[in-house]
């Protein structure tokens, strides 16, 4: 039921309003200690600064002597943000804690009186379609419904949620255009992504907004606007437009179509690949000859499609052809989603692997300066998504063989060739390094199981590592390396690695890192040096270069989008977790003063404890994520 403006205010809220009063106000910090999770003991109320906005409200009579509206906006936010979840005939807020903030730094005052902001809040959330969002998320049926409501028409309580919808549609539709709509977390794609820098409270700049009449700009704002993002916003609405007219027809089962086919589905395909700009129809009558031109226009298609480029229309490509036009709308979808994760923190230079993709592109100070094809994990021996940066490169790398490739390969291959370790140039060692005599080794006892000795494989060209490798700290034991089975990039589709990546052109990659490091005094022309000696060294880099393992599945590049298969099967997670309703934002806010507590520490508020979670900021960085 709708609230009223004299309602009471529930005495079991009081211990939770005191929580409240020690988080919204504004205080400056102080630094000391604070337990990771511990009650609250005695609260009392810091020293007031000679300013101060008014308190919230402890027992049922609200603080504010102000008008109606006021003391309903101020109810109602309180109601929600410390009571029971839900309120039949209300529709739902998504921002509950920002907006307590919002208002009570506005006095608990109504936001929304000025026609030309909501106006601008409106074109916003319908031109948020173009990013992938659903435009319903934001209020808008609801909020244009009141809009067209007199507002003489409106009880007071249709007032106040009228002001409050739109407040929660401009916070919700901000905060999913800086951070995304999915929690990478839930949908087991992201791992440490995120910047490590605390992110501030938006809530001051969203009130700027209203009062300056600026929404629409800042939304405007915090959309990404890199290339990258902005070129999938292009592709999402190109194929949109696709979709409008009908899309494109379906190709019917048959045999294999190859160059000089005569075949009544060959005019078929030619009208598929014209749709999307593949095929260009020439001025003579349509043919069902499979010509030159058509084979072209495959070949074309099969690039852009991450599929062996042979001309020939077999079973996947004609797969890949009739995936309808709203398929390929959901996987535009979802990779603006996986962009919208991490492009706003993205380092002036960093490198990014393309999991999906196989490719590794390396910017430097916000520029492309070089690609290379990449070999990633197999689907059952996945490459990771995390964000790291390489800390050092080894030059003559030895390989030391991981325990479950001993277990599973490397056991089975030496009893089935006893010249097997002396082939591959392995040496045993025991767990203090001492080498130890194969021939005194019963193999066959560990077949299945652990070996409790280490196989290490000499440097060389024929190494499993090649001549160089780079290393990044991270839980998965992933890095960068170079490769002997170089006729493996010919591929199109490249997942033959264990998890690791294997560059294509990887003494390239370090010339250009070591040249990139001010300081390194290891030179592009001395590690070439070291690598002619055969030596094994180990070059640090003076400063680390952020790396990031990314798995997008659509991209433009050189203005054509790009579609890749979904090696790991992760795209409808993240599809379904779009097209859900939107889960209610968490605040994450700075503590205020309280003695002997620390500076920096982000503390995440639960309505349902009387506990607060704390997380300490990190005093000195000791690893190269650290900075990240």
């Amino acid at each position: 039921m709708l609230l009223s403006p004299s309602l009471p205010f529930p005495k079991p809220y009081a211990a939770s309003l005191l929580l409240a009063l020690f988080f919204f106000s504004p205080p400056p910090m102080h630094s000391g200690e604070l337990d990771p999770i511990q009650p609250i003991p005695g609260l009392r109320t810091p020293a007031a600064p000679a300013t101060v906005d008014p308190p919230l409200p402890i027992n049922g009579s609200p603080v504010l002597s102000g008008t109606p509206e006021q003391q309903l906006i101020q109810q109602r936010l309180e109601q929600l943000y410390f009571g029971p979840p839900g309120i039949a005939d209300q529709e739902t807020l998504y921002t509950t804690a920002y907006l307590l903030d919002l208002y009570r730094k506005n006095q608990f005052a109504p936001l929304w009186s000025d026609q030309d902001t909501i106006s601008q809040l409106i074109s916003a959330i319908i031109a948020g379609a173009d990013e992938g969002f659903i435009p319903d998320d934001y209020h808008l049926k609801s909020i244009t419904h009141y809009r067209n409501t007199p507002l003489e028409q409106m009880s007071l309580a249709q007032a106040v949620e009228y002001d409050l919808l739109l407040s929660d549609a401009l916070i919700l539709l901000g905060q999913h255009k800086r951070y995304g709509k999915v929690d990478p977390e839930l949908v087991d794609e992201k791992q440490n992504l995120e910047t490590t820098a605390p992110r501030t409270s938006p809530v001051d700049m969203y009130l700027n907004a209203i009062k300056t009449r600026t929404v629409r700009s800042l939304l405007d704002q915090l959309s990404p606007h890199h290339r990258t993002y902005t070129a999938l916003k292009d592709a999402l609405r190109r194929y949109k437009q696709i979709a409008g007219r009908g899309g494109w027809p379906q190709i019917p089962l048959g045999p294999t179509l190859k160059p000089g086919a005569q075949d009544p589905r060959v005019q078929v395909l030619r009208a598929r690949l014209e749709v999307t700009g593949d095929y260009h129809s020439p001025t003579a009558r349509p043919s069902t000859h499979y010509d030159d031109a058509l084979a072209s226009a495959v070949r074309a298609f099969q690039k852009r499609h991450h599929l062996e480029p042979d001309g020939v229309a077999g079973k996947n490509t004609l797969a890949a052809m009739n995936i309808t036009a709203e398929e390929r709308i959901k996987q535009i979808r979802v990779n603006l989603e996986r962009t919208r994760w991490i492009i706003h923190d993205l380092p002036s230079s960093n490198l990014i692997v393309d999991i999906a993709g196989f490719m590794l592109q390396y910017y430097h100070n916000n520029e492309l300066i070089w690609t290379s094809k990449v070999m990633v994990g197999k689907p059952y021996h996945q490459t990771p998504i995390f964000r790291s940066a390489i800390t050092y490169v080894v030059l003559n790398p030895t390989w030391t063989i991981t325990p479950d490739i001993i277990k599973n390969e490397t056991v089975p291959s030496i009893i089935n060739d006893p010249e097997f370790l002396a082939k591959q140039r392995l040496r045993v060692l025991d767990r203090d390094g001492n080498e130890i005599d194969p021939n005194t080794i019963p193999w066959s006892q560990y077949r299945g199981r652990y070996l409790p000795y280490n196989l290490r494989q000499d440097a060389g060209r024929d190494n499993a590592l090649g001549l160089i490798k780079f290393l990044f700290p991270n839980p998965y034991h992933v890095y960068l390396h170079d490769t002997p089975s170089k006729s493996l990039f010919g591929r199109a589709q490249r997942a033959f690695s264990h998890g690791c990546i294997r560059v294509q052109n990887p003494l390239e990659l370090g010339r250009l890192i070591l040249t990139n490091d001010p300081g390194n005094p290891t030179s592009a022309q001395r590690m070439d040096q070291i690598i002619a000696s055969g030596k094994t060294t180990t070059v640090i880099l003076k400063q680390p270069l952020p790396i990031y393992l990314m798995y997008l599945t659509t991209n433009v590049r050189d203005d054509t989008v790009m579609f890749k298969p979904d090696l790991y099967n992760r795209d409808n997670r993240i599809v379904t977790a779009l097209n859900a309703v939107p889960s209610p934002l968490k605040l994450t806010t700075q503590v205020p003063e309280v003695k002997s507590k620390p500076e920096s520490q982000q503390v995440r508020i639960n309505p349902n404890m009387h506990l607060v979670q704390t997380r300490e900021a990190r005093g000195g960085v000791t690893h190269a994520q650290d900075t990240l």
